[in-house]
């Protein structure tokens, strides 16, 4: 029986889904540095 393809297959679905998931995440915790009404720079007090 040979586990080795079909664990590399699982790993590479994990990593897959974790760098979806990170960068799903980057796109939610994203500050906004330039209001989007105005384009003018957001102060960060």
């Amino acid at each position: 029986m040979d586990t080795v393809g079909k664990n590399a297959k699982k790993i590479e679905e994990y990593v897959r889904n974790q760098l979806q998931e990170d960068l799903e995440y980057d796109q939610m915790s994203l500050k906004e540095y330039i209001d989007p009404f105005t384009d003018e720079p957001v102060n960060k007090a």
